[in-house]
C-alpha cells in the first residue's frame, strides 16, 4: 500500500491522541438493522471510528428502538462485532475507521459528501492501510471492555481511556511494521473484498457500482473476481448472503422473508432457489432441521 497512505493513517491517529476527545464514546453493542433505504455498513469484527471533520449522523436500532445519534469531530464511536450501523451526514464529513481482526489491523480515511435529496451519499476512501500485525490478546481484552456494564460517569472515563490505549496501540503497529511489497491488483484485490464486507447487504451491491467506486471497468472487475475466486461478481456476493442467512433462520425472531431481506435479497424466491442449491434444504427446511 502507498507509504503516503500509510503516512495519513499515522498523522491522523498521532493527532487524535496529542487531543483526544472528551465526549463520550458511542458503543453499538446490538446494532440491529434499521428499515432504511439508505446503505448500511455490517462486519463480523469490532471496529472504531473517530470523527475528524465534520459531524456524522449515524442511525441503527438497539433494543428494538431506532437510535439516531451524532458523532462530534474527535468522538469516538465503537461498533461490536455483527452490527449494523449508517452514516447520514448533513455536511462533508470525514472520519478515520480503524477494523480489529485476529491476524492483520486495517486503517481507513473515508471521505463522504452531505447526504443528497435522492438519498445517495457520495464517499472515496483518502487513504488504506494493513498490517498483518494484529493487537494480541492485550488489544481483544481492552475491546471486551468496551462491551462492560458499569456505572455510567466510570464507564464514560474508562470508555475514553480504553479509546486512547488502543489508538495509541494500532499507531505503534503503524509506525512499527514493515512496508508491505504487494502489487497495484493485490492492493486492489483486498480493498474489493473489504468493500463487499461492508456492502453485502446492500440489496443496490454490484459489479457496476464496485468498478464506479474504485475507478474501474466493470469488465476489469469481473476478470479479477474470475482471476482470484473462479467466480463472478454475483456468485461471490450471494455465497456470502447465503452464508450470513444462515444465522438468521437460526433466529426465531426472523421468518424466511426477514433473513432474505436483510442479507440483500429483494426477490423471496430468488434467494430459496439459491439457498437450495447451496445448501440442498430450502431455508424453511433448514429451520425446522435447525429446531427440531
Amino acid at each position: 500500500m502507498p507509504a503516503s497512505d500509510r503516512k495519513k493513517a499515522l498523522d491522523a491517529l498521532t493527532s487524535w491522541i496529542r487531543s483526544p476527545s472528551t465526549r463520550p464514546v458511542v458503543r453499538i453493542l446490538e446494532g440491529k438493522r434499521p428499515e432504511r433505504s439508505q446503505r448500511l455498513y455490517f462486519k463480523e469484527v469490532p471496529r472504531l471510528v473517530i470523527a475528524l471533520e465534520g459531524t456524522g449522523c449515524y442511525i441503527t436500532i438497539e433494543h428494538g428502538r431506532e437510535m439516531m445519534f451524532d458523532l462530534a469531530p474527535g468522538q469516538v464511536l465503537y461498533l461490536a462485532p455483527c452490527t449494523w450501523s449508517c452514516v447520514l451526514p448533513q455536511m462533508p464529513y470525514r472520519s478515520l475507521a480503524i477494523t480489529f481482526r485476529s491476524d492483520s489491523t486495517r486503517v481507513t480515511i473515508h471521505s463522504r459528501q452531505a447526504l443528497r435529496k435522492n438519498g445517495t451519499i457520495p464517499w472515496r476512501y483518502l487513504a488504506e492501510w494493513q498490517t498483518s500485525a494484529s493487537l494480541g490478546a492485550r488489544g481483544e481484552h481492552l475491546l471486551r471492555l468496551f462491551e462492560d456494564s458499569t456505572p455510567p460517569r466510570l464507564g464514560e472515563r474508562m470508555y475514553n481511556m480504553i479509546a486512547e490505549v488502543l489508538v495509541s496501540e494500532v499507531a505503534g503497529l503503524i509506525e512499527d511494521a514493515p512496508e508491505l511489497g504487494r502489487s497495484h491488483d493485490t492492493i486492489l484485490w483486498h480493498s474489493l473484498c473489504d468493500y463487499i464486507s461492508a456492502h453485502w447487504s446492500d440489496p443496490l451491491l454490484s459489479r457496476e457500482q464496485a468498478a464506479a467506486f474504485f475507478n474501474r471497468h466493470p469488465n476489469h472487475i469481473s476478470r479479477f473476481f474470475h482471476q482470484h475466486t473462479r467466480q463472478n461478481f454475483r456468485a461471490y456476493v450471494n455465497e456470502i448472503r447465503l452464508k450470513r442467512s444462515v444465522q438468521f433462520l437460526a433466529d426465531m425472531r426472523y421468518n424466511v422473508t426477514d433473513a432474505a431481506n436483510l442479507c440483500g435479497f429483494t426477490d423471496l424466491q430468488y434467494f430459496i432457489r439459491c439457498f437450495r442449491k447451496r445448501f440442498g434444504l430450502t431455508p424453511g427446511e433448514y429451520r425446522k432441521q435447525r429446531i427440531q
